[in-house]
């Protein structure tokens, strides 16, 4: 599962390089807003 995965991201990547930098940097955002999001309600749920 792991390698399709991959191997399709590398197809997507190769097709259109931009793509790949706009999907990585969206997922890093999106996976800090996620864990800031679940340290905040934490914190605030004490």
């Amino acid at each position: 599962m792991k390698a399709m995965i991959g191997s399709a991201f590398a197809k997507i990547c190769n097709d259109i390089p931009g793509v790949c930098i706009v999907l990585q940097t969206s997922l890093a955002i999106v996976i800090s807003g996620v864990l800031g999001y679940l340290f905040v309600t934490q914190e605030l749920m004490k």
